[in-house]
């Protein structure tokens, strides 16, 4: 039998956010199962608190939450921000021509659209500090937390920054004003970086040799990536260099146990299993947790092709007892792999 790997995109986000999103927007008169078919998700899979959905389908669920308020802020604030204004910005910001122009005109911008965000620049010593001020509605009907917006608005700074330059800012630490959400160890996969919580504001913290990085995308680059929004901004990002990123790179692409040994990995990589320990540490991951993410996703992927059995999945991503598999994924997921599957059907 053969194992079909997707050739884009194997990770998978926690469903926290599908669910939240989903939620938040029921309340403000949303049809849930329409949004659900519309995203190929069950209520059934989101019922599961650690289960997973694709980049596509929190994408289709957010495009599905801009079509019912038209709002780009999610109905959160005490103002909408109307559908289009993102992509209004991106046309200002595709002219510029440094990262600190961006950032100028990106706060310039949300002053004159209205009161809704505020974002601060600040030159600390050899650092940035770009923090983001929302205005929360206060009589908001439901439980939606402030963090889904939060999270949101700095994962889209941080990763349409990013693609202007092409290529990662390395970030030296985001800071939140939330507490510590159940889903945090999702944080690892969404900012390369530690995340401070319970602090003052809600920012990104970056090298300031990067305000100088030159514009480098294009009008026509931007038309593209602006079809592709906001699926773009849930997508692994391709040129991320950060030591996880590599190493998990190395991971999707191993075919034999052997190869996804730290050892192995560490030699792919040109160094010693001792200093990229090291150095995954000084990122706020580990090996084995990238090891197991990365199983997770694959599993879940293959689980869509139907002809494999369990067995044969969990031969595929190194487990050669069926039992063993299928412990570690009820681990990973909450469920066995046959109810997943079930579930996603």
């Amino acid at each position: 039998m053969q194992i079909k790997n997707k050739p884009t995109n194997h990770h998978t986000i926690a469903s926290y956010f599908a669910r939240t999103h989903i939620n938040n927007v029921v309340l403000q008169g949303a049809n849930e199962q329409h949004i659900l078919a519309k995203a190929g998700l069950t209520s059934a899979q989101l019922q599961q608190l650690k289960s997973r959905v694709s980049p596509a389908q929190l994408a289709s669920i957010i495009d599905s939450c801009w079509r019912v308020n038209g709002d780009e802020f999610l109905g959160l604030t005490e103002q909408k921000v109307k559908r289009g204004m993102f992509a209004l910005l991106a046309e200002r910001l595709i002219n510029c021509k440094t990262l600190e122009e961006v950032l100028m005109h990106t706060s310039d911008f949300y002053q004159l659209t209205g009161d809704q965000l505020q974002l601060e620049i600040e030159t600390k010593g050899t650092y940035v500090v770009c923090s983001l001020t929302i205005n929360f509605e206060k009589k908001r009907i439901g439980s939606t937390p402030d963090s889904l917006l939060t999270e949101l608005l700095l994962l889209i700074f941080h990763r349409f920054a990013s693609w202007l330059i092409g290529e990662l800012i390395p970030l030296n630490k985001v800071c939140v004003k939330h507490t510590q959400p159940e889903h945090h160890e999702e944080y690892r996969l969404m900012f390369p970086c530690r995340c401070e919580f319970e602090h003052k504001q809600n920012g990104l913290v970056f090298d300031a040799k990067y305000l100088l990085s030159p514009i480098v995308q294009h009008a026509d680059s931007l038309s593209e990536y602006l079809n592709q929004v906001p699926l773009q901004w849930f997508r692994k990002q391709s040129y991320y260099d950060t030591y996880s990123a590599k190493v998990i790179r190395v991971l999707e692409n191993a075919v034999l146990e052997k190869e996804a040994h730290l050892e192995s990995v560490a030699s792919t990589l040109n160094m010693s299993a001792r200093t990229l320990r090291r150095k995954l540490i000084a990122e706020g991951c580990r090996f084995q947790q990238l090891k197991d993410n990365t199983r997770r996703d694959k599993a879940i992927n293959l689980l869509e092709q139907d002809e494999l059995t369990i067995a044969q999945i969990g031969l595929a991503i190194g487990f050669t007892e069926l039992a063993t598999f299928s412990r570690a994924f009820k681990h990973w997921t909450g469920v066995s792999p046959s109810t997943y599957r079930r579930y996603s059907a």
